[in-house]
Parts: structure tokens; sequence; C-alpha cells
């Protein structure tokens, strides 16, 4: 039974090209479906056919719900061409495997989860890792963007967000470029329950049926969250969140509170997490996660030829050892 991996890229198209590498190495298994940013130089064709990997072009976008129905096209995809697969999981083309993909997916199979995944109630100040109000300004206002910032128009604009804690009718954000948003409290409610998180995530098939489900039933919410701030660090955990409550068969649905991936968010610049170092690899490793993010082979040259000789030396550890007739 096939392990999906849906990548969602933009740039470094020779390191994209790396990772699927690294992710059918010793599982072939694996699907990977590259879903690439057309307006940036894609990777080759060639060399993911080679791997068996799957290539497509779309539009790209940061902080709308562009991330959100890329991850559609891809599951109602396995879905249509009947796909038996186990787990699918999203990754970026800045992420990169921690251990063996055949050990990921051999623990995979073993585990009886659902859903591996961050969630947390996005208005629950005892849950939020945000914020309630940060979580309010996101999802209970109608945004409107504006145009793109660079990182020092970010800075120099962030003092304007006073007007956020004046006055409870509209909001000003920089985080995914200006916008403005007017108060719209939204669907939340008894039968459907904000829950926040990472969207990277890993789910099984069934937990993939059961978000397609909600998708279906509850267009109102993509509708909602289209015009909100980071609706993909939303949406998937809202529709299993759902799912467990109110979707009967998918109630039985086993969710672990764990995306298995490692990030670093400890010097967060803008909501983005630190680029990884060589020097910020025990750490990583140290984790147990399945993947990590983010690498830039470019910026920080050798980092994964390091990630590459430990997962060589993790691999050959789990390879049955033949006796040499002498």
């Amino acid at each position: 039974m096939t392990f999906v991996y849906h990548v969602e890229s933009h740039r470094n198209p020779r390191q994209i090209e790396r990772l699927v590498k690294a992710l059918v190495r010793g599982a072939p298994d694996a699907l990977v479906i590259v879903d690439h940013d057309r307006s940036f130089e894609s990777p080759d064709p060639a060399v993911l056919a080679g791997l068996g990997a799957e290539l497509r072009l779309s539009d790209g976008g940061y902080g709308d719900m562009t991330h959100v129905n890329r991850w559609f096209s891809t599951a109602r995809w396995l879905r249509e061409e009947g796909v038996d697969y186990r787990y699918l999981s999203n990754l970026t083309g800045q992420d990169y495997p921690l251990r063996p993909t055949a050990d990921i997916h051999a623990e995979l199979s073993d585990s009886g989860v659902d859903a591996f995944i961050q969630t947390f109630g996005v208005f629950d100040a005892a849950e939020s890792r945000w914020g309630v109000t940060r979580g309010r300004t996101r999802y209970e206002f109608r945004h409107r963007r504006l145009r793109g910032l660079s990182a020092w128009q970010q800075r120099a604009l962030r003092p304007m967000q006073i007007v956020n804690v004046v006055q409870p009718w509209v909001r000003m954000t920089t985080s995914t470029g200006l916008a403005w948003g007017r108060r719209d409290p939204g669907p939340w409610g008894d039968d459907v329950v904000l829950r926040g998180g990472s969207f990277f995530c890993t789910l099984s098939r069934r937990a993939v049926e059961a978000v397609l489900h909600f998708a279906d039933q509850r267009p109102d919410v993509a509708e909602h969250l289209s015009g909100s701030i980071a609706p993909d660090e939303v949406y998937l955990q809202t529709a299993i969140g759902s799912a467990v409550t109110h979707g009967g068969q998918a109630s039985e649905l086993v969710v672990e509170n764990n995306c298995r991936r490692y990030f670093d968010f400890s010097e967060s610049t803008f909501n983005h997490p630190r680029t990884l170092r060589s020097e910020n690899l025990p750490a990583a490793f140290a984790s147990g996660a399945d993947f990590a993010r983010k690498f830039d082979e470019a910026r920080y040259p050798g980092v994964l030829d390091a990630v590459d000789a430990r997962l060589e030396v993790a691999a050959a550890r789990g390879r049955p050892q033949v006796a040499v007739s002498r």
C-alpha cells in the first residue's frame, strides 16, 4: 500500500529534486506529488519522472487558501484515481527527512493513528499557542489584501497595528502582506470549533476522506476562511476536529497531537522558522521527528550532506546482515 507525499514548493529546484530522492530512497512504496509554483523555475520533470514522482504546476500564494486548495487537489486526485494509500503527508520544498522513510512507513503502519497533527483550540486561552486575540484578528475578520511587503516594510508598519487594540471594528495585519479586515465573526460555534496548528501533518486515508466529507458538507467554512489570514493553519485541524465530534464513523478517528515535524521558532522572523544549519542538527535529530524544516542548501551548503550521512548510517543499521561464505 502506497505512502503519499504532497510537496508544495516554489524555489530551489535542485533541492526539491534531492528531497524527492530522499523520500523514495529505500521506500519504493512512496508516491511523491510535487505541486510547484509556476512563477518560479521548476524541478526537472525528467528527473522527477525517473523517480516515479508527479509534477504539478500551480498558481502560488501565501497566507491565503492557496496552500489548502493545493492540498485538496492532491487529495481529490487520489480519490478519483482510486489510489490505495495508507497515509498522506504534506511537506514544503524546504523539508527533509530526519529518519529513513522505510522506518517512518513501518512505524506509521503499526501506529493505529489516523492523524498526526498539531491541534489546539484557537479561542481557548488554556490551549492556544498564538493567544486568543491574535486568533480573533486572523479568523473573525474579513480581510482584504492590499499589497505584499518586504521585510523592512513589515518592520516599519508593525507599530501601526496599535489600531487593533483601540477599537473592535477593523484590523490591520502585516504578517502576510498588508491587509485590512472588517469584523465578520464567521461560522464558529458548537457545531464547528475553530482549531489551529501547523499545516504540515500526516493523515491516514480515512482521515483524508473525513476532511473531504467536511469540505462537501460545510463549504461555508472554506468561504469564510478565504478572507482570513493563514487559513492553512486552521482548516485541516478544524475539519478533523469536527469529524471526531460530529462525523459518525469518522468519530472513531484516532488523533495524536503531534505532527512529527521539527521546526525551530525560537528566533522567528515574521512567523518563519529558523533556517537550519549543521550546528542545529543535533537538536533536530534528538527530537525524534520524521521531518525537519527549513533547509536551504544554497544558503548553507553541506547541511543536507550531513543529514544524508546520518540517514545512511540509520538505514544500514536496519538492513539484515548477510553472512559471507569464505
